[in-house]
């Protein structure tokens, strides 16, 4: 039975809440109001002995329920709706994820407007302190005026033309690093802000990355207000600039991946930069991918988006070159008498055989570059993707290894003072102080074994006693403002060896940097995951891209250290040839049918037992491909424990699902789905998530 809805008396909305089930719900609109419901209005509701915030989704002239038991709405925040493209991204999301539209939406929302005892405060002007009224009070500095190259001249005016048309059109600005890819998109955007109702987005992968391209965001355009959305700034900040975009008081929004879903209302142009890089796909939640919703949200506007790289991943390189986005190159760097660094791929097994040394991993070529760097005043970084002192404590008497009593993973040592040691899981964050003894044998003399961060600072502290060292990693950036803090120490020349992980090689412009020295990258050669080759050539692409920037650089040099210089990452970098990696690595994956030759999502199970997470999973499986409607050309496969099996005291279990066909991966992730929820019934406890477009298998 519906019940009819009579305008005049009662209107029913249904509303999307972050709920675990995959429905909307219907409410009552409250005749209070003074206005009606629109879709993507913010509002308040009770939901079971709670109160919470929802979105309406749908406006509607009859309902399932009596009428006198539906809820009313209880408030409505002072705020425009949602604007229509974020919704239906989120619509869209909420099914290819295979995710309810609850989890999927209301996150996106910040905090503190998700809370009604909030909204008056939110409404207010926040107070400023003086400081920060000088700070915005000033003019903007004069802007320093780069004359644009040709070759990014033409792509400005390539852009420009994409922009005027209104028309959807995808673009992969790759070029060299120190290129200009930054300058150039900015020159774009300089365009389209020329009119005040516009707003555009940019998007970066870290945190980190965001304080250096703010200032130049506000130099390029001053007198454009500028807000951020990361997750560094505090709830109040993020409320603030989330609701000057979704009125479109700000007309640039820059911002890591939580920005996709930020509202704007009249946004005209989005630039995805370091587009290949990882943190763009959510890990936890709705795994959601940013860059790809980043295009989707854009095809939704009939606006322009740049994905923006020196290394494209490869899906995104395969489809500029199908034709389906348009590539635009840059093929020199930007400074004029800049040259990009010489690279040596030095072989450790070589240099074993003539004799030279290598100190914790670190071989007397290098050392030596090292000191003649030195002597001149120039900057060096040493590049370790590996923090902590060193990776895992042993003892040679019985073979004990520091393993985490949750994970399977090593516990790594870390260093917190002169005299004081700990032991880290990276995985579940448990920590524990350095046992004195084995506790399998009692031997007292226990060793560390490989190296990370610290272990390298410290022992280039003490072979060059009169160099500042500076090590950045997440221990080092975990204080607020302390990554922007050591990263202004490097740009004003206060450190002449930087020693860090990833954390350095990502999209920094290093005015003094002529060296860089890559030590133990060989592991991932080895590395059970497809990608990780790929994801290799771009780390190190990346940070020898730090080498040699500035005019003034002079020559530098990029020294990679290897056992296997013929591997195909070492192979191409010689010669920082991107486009033929991708090429070799394309035709192996065409030849195993691996994306993006085929599309993939992997199905999680997770239990305090691993027999009972596998066993979920395989009912699950059995079910889906008895089913008359499971496409026949979508191969599921075997269930096998993941990787890394355990953390944080649960067992994990993977399902590979692979098709040809993106429509019929769908289909039956859908029916998965279905039978995933059948299964958990009888097995409670068993967590559960289903993956697209997985980036760790």
């Amino acid at each position: 039975m519906s019940f009819e809805v009579k305008h005049q008396e009662k209107i029913i909305v249904q509303v999307a809440i972050d709920s675990p089930l995959n429905q909307l719900f219907d409410y009552a609109w409250n005749e209070d109001f003074d206005s009606e419901p629109q879709k993507g209005q913010i509002i308040q509701v009770s939901f079971g002995r709670q109160e919470c915030i929802g979105v309406v989704m749908q406006i509607l002239d009859k309902t399932e329920y009596n009428l006198e038991k539906i809820k009313k709405v209880q408030a409505i925040a002072p705020l425009p709706p949602i604007s229509s493209d974020v919704v239906e991204m989120a619509e869209f999301a909420a099914i290819y994820y295979q995710r309810p539209i609850g989890e999927v939406l209301i996150p996106s929302i910040p905090k503190m407007w998700r809370q009604k005892n909030k909204w008056e405060l939110l409404g207010k002007e926040k107070k400023r302190s003086k400081a920060s009224s000088i700070t915005k009070n000033k003019k903007a500095a004069p802007e320093n005026e780069i004359s644009l190259n040709k070759e990014q001249l033409n792509i400005v005016e390539k852009l420009w033309k994409q922009s005027n048309s209104q028309k959807f059109s995808c673009n992969l600005l790759q070029g060299v690093t120190g290129s200009g890819k930054t300058l150039t998109y900015l020159n774009w955007l300089k365009k389209i802000l020329a009119d005040d109702q516009s707003q555009v987005m940019i998007m970066v992968p870290e945190i980190n990355l965001t304080p250096q391209l703010e200032k130049s965001v506000e130099q390029a355009f001053p007198g454009k207000k500028l807000v951020v959305m990361h997750s560094g700034i505090t709830d109040r900040t993020r409320a603030d600039n989330w609701e000057k975009a979704h009125s479109g008081k700000a007309q640039i929004i820059l911002g890591t991946r939580m920005a996709v879903a930020t509202s704007s209302p009249n946004l005209k142009a989005i630039v995805v930069d370091e587009e290949h890089d990882l943190s763009y796909k959510q890990q936890e939640g709705v795994r959601y991918s940013a860059r790809d919703l980043a295009v989707w949200r854009a095809k939704k506007l009939n606006i322009p988006v740049v994905l923006a790289s020196a290394t494209p991943s490869l899906e995104t390189w395969f489809h500029a070159q199908e034709g389906r986005y348009e590539t635009l190159t840059l093929k020199e760097r930007a400074a004029k008498n800049a040259k990009p660094p010489l690279i040596q791929i030095l072989d450790l097994k070589q240099e074993q055989k003539a004799g030279k040394k290598n100190e914790h991993g670190i071989s007397e070529h290098l050392l030596n570059e090292l000191q003649n760097n030195i002597e001149q005043g120039r900057q060096s970084i040493i590049y370790i993707n590996r923090r902590g002192y060193s990776p895992v404590l042993n003892c040679q008497a019985c073979g004990w290894l520091s393993d985490c009593v949750k994970c399977s993973a090593h516990m790594v040592l870390h260093k917190i003072t002169e005299h004081k040691k700990n032991l880290c899981c990276h995985h579940c964050g448990i920590m524990k102080l350095v046992p004195k003894a084995c506790p399998d044998c009692g031997n007292t003399d226990l060793s560390p074994l490989g190296k990370g961060t610290q272990k390298i600072e410290e022992f280039l502290s003490e072979r060059f006693p009169k160099a500042k060292i500076l090590r950045i990693d997440a221990d080092t950036t975990r204080a607020k403002g302390s990554a922007e803090s050591l990263f202004s120490e490097i740009h004003d020349g206060d450190a002449d060896i930087i020693v860090g992980t990833q954390m350095i090689a990502k999209g920094h412009d290093y005015q003094s940097v002529s060296l860089v020295g890559v030590i133990d990258a060989d592991a991932s050669l080895f590395s059970q995951d497809f990608r990780a080759s790929e994801r290799l050539f771009a780390q190190l692409m990346q940070v020898s891209g730090r080498a040699g920037r500035s005019e003034g650089a002079g020559e530098s040099k990029v020294v990679i250290q290897t056992n296997y210089p013929e591997a195909p990452p070492y192979k191409y970098l010689r010669n920082a040839d991107v486009d033929g990696f991708l090429e070799e690595i394309k035709n192996e994956r065409q030849l195993v049918g691996l994306p993006p030759f085929s599309y993939q999502a992997l199905v999680h199970g997770e239990h305090k037992t691993l027999v009972q997470a596998i066993d979920m999973l395989k009912d699950a499986a059995q079910l889906a491909r008895s089913d008359k409607i499971w496409p026949a050309n979508v191969m599921l496969s075997d269930v096998i424990p993941r990787a890394m099996m355990r953390i944080a005291g649960k067992e994990r279990a993977q399902m590979l699902v692979e098709s040809e066909s993106r429509q019929d991966l769908q289909k039956s992730i859908e029916i998965l789905q279905h039978y995933l929820t059948e299964a958990h019934t009888k097995r409670k406890g068993v967590g559960w998530y289903i993956e697209r477009d997985p980036i760790n298998i």
